[in-house]
């Protein structure tokens, strides 16, 4: 039997620990929050449905994350959310058919064959805002400023990093656009799920990690001044934006291809304001809304929840959702009030019955929302991934693992831990 620590009670910790279990190993999993879950938080306190401040939606039918649905038997909202999207263009708002008209093209697939345009050019690598030069390529309309808004608060939202930082190749380039999928939210809420998933797992809450000293033979974990143990393997999954800002300390410093994609990849920002109202003051038909301004995406949270509350979601990615970090829940919940009023057309004074905001950059165990690589990055999550002596990365590093599983040994003892799928459909479902 091998002793094993998982740092972080998030999707990736909680699934690394119940894979090692399954393999008859000792785990110890140290939670630095109160809560399991990480960026998977739901709220059962605004409207009588729960809604998602974190992890939102389950995006198609093959991601792994229905290993788990099925599992404890979690329910869904079946193919609810047939996309009827909505656009805030030229001061009004308009359908996808007018939108698309006024573009010249496709809205929400612009950026993705201007991507594959640049690369079929042999461009090599490059940002996102770079293809934008490409535009006459898919498009007989000049591209104005109110069009390139829109396309940048897409790529935004899609990786949470703005398009001058995101690299071309990256994730958002090779991924299937979200639109061409069938998009599900748990019925119960991701919490719900985490916590089945859990159960029966030895978790220290209030557990957060501050130094790990380690050598050949094993590791020496430490929370706070008052508590260390040795182990003989540490996986961490831990979020990017904790490991960037050298929350834990290691001992010996993590090598310098480590250190180096840490400080490289794109720990991106992610901001909600959800808002709940006395009635429904939107197109019925609703299932999303993307503006230019600083709101880039509205959605409703309750759709496909029975007796649906009249609730919506404003989504704040990249440097817009940085911008709000540090507000008041009042001054966010503003922000976003003012911001609908717009789009809608109508004052809202006295139909808002509640709100709630969270800043995930802020938020002092996650640091981010998630995360993209930038320009010349190709390899970085490779080198975030890779092992070094009995320390083992998961979570973060999952969205570029080939096989699905790491394989690892200590103390001649193979531990066999699946770099999870439905982590990093849970970072990625915000």
């Amino acid at each position: 039997m091998v002793r094993v620590a998982v740092v972080g009670a998030g999707a990736a910790g909680i699934s690394a620990a119940r894979e090692l279990l399954s393999h008859s190993h000792e785990v110890k999993v140290l939670e630095a929050r109160d809560r399991i879950g990480g960026r998977a938080w739901t709220d059962t306190s605004l409207v009588h449905h729960p809604i998602e401040l974190g992890a939102e939606f389950v995006h198609g039918e093959r991601v792994a994350t229905w290993e788990w649905l099925r599992e404890f038997g979690a329910e869904t909202t079946g193919a609810a959310h047939a996309y009827t999207t909505w656009f805030h263009l030229g001061g009004r708002l308009v359908d996808h058919a007018t939108a698309r008209t006024e573009l010249g093209c496709e809205p929400l697939s612009a950026v993705y064959r201007l991507a594959s345009r640049w690369r079929a050019q042999g461009r090599g690598s490059g940002s996102f805002h770079q293809v934008l030069e490409l535009w006459p390529l898919i498009s007989d309309r000049p591209l104005t400023a109110e069009g390139r808004a829109l396309l940048a608060n897409y790529v935004a939202e899609y990786v949470a990093s703005d398009i001058d930082e995101v690299g071309i190749p990256g994730p958002a380039t090779t991924a299937e656009p979200r639109e061409h999928l069938t998009n599900f939210r748990i019925l119960g809420g991701y919490t719900d799920l985490l916590t089945k998933a859990a159960a029966g797992l030895d978790i220290a809450f209030g557990a957060a990690v501050t130094r790990i000293r380690w050598d050949d033979e094993g590791a020496e974990v430490s929370v706070g001044e008052h508590w260390k143990e040795r182990f003989d393997a540490v996986v961490i999954t831990l979020p990017l934006g904790v490991l960037a800002r050298n929350e834990v300390a290691f001992d010996p410093p993590l090598s310098g291809a480590k250190r180096q994609a840490i400080s490289r990849i794109n720990a991106g920002h992610i901001s909600k304001v959800v808002l709940a109202f006395d009635d429904v003051y939107w197109p019925k038909d609703l299932c999303f809304l993307w503006t230019t301004g600083r709101t880039q995406l509205w959605w409703r949270p309750g759709q496909g929840q029975p007796n649906e509350a009249p609730v919506l979601t404003a989504f704040f990615g990249g440097r817009s959702a940085a911008a709000l970090e540090g507000v008041s829940e009042r001054e966010a919940i503003d922000v976003a009030t003012h911001e609908l009023e717009d789009a809608l057309g109508l004052s809202l004074a006295g139909k808002l019955s509640g709100g709630r905001y969270i800043a995930w950059g802020a938020e002092p165990f996650t640091m981010m929302g998630y995360s993209s690589l930038p320009p010349n990055g190709e390899d970085l999550r490779e080198a975030l991934a890779a092992p070094e002596g009995p320390l083992f990365f998961a979570g973060e590093t999952d969205c570029i693992c080939k096989s699905g599983e790491e394989v690892f040994a200590n103390k001649g003892s193979m531990l066999l831990v699946e770099l999870t799928s439905p982590a990093h459909a849970a970072c990625q479902a915000l």
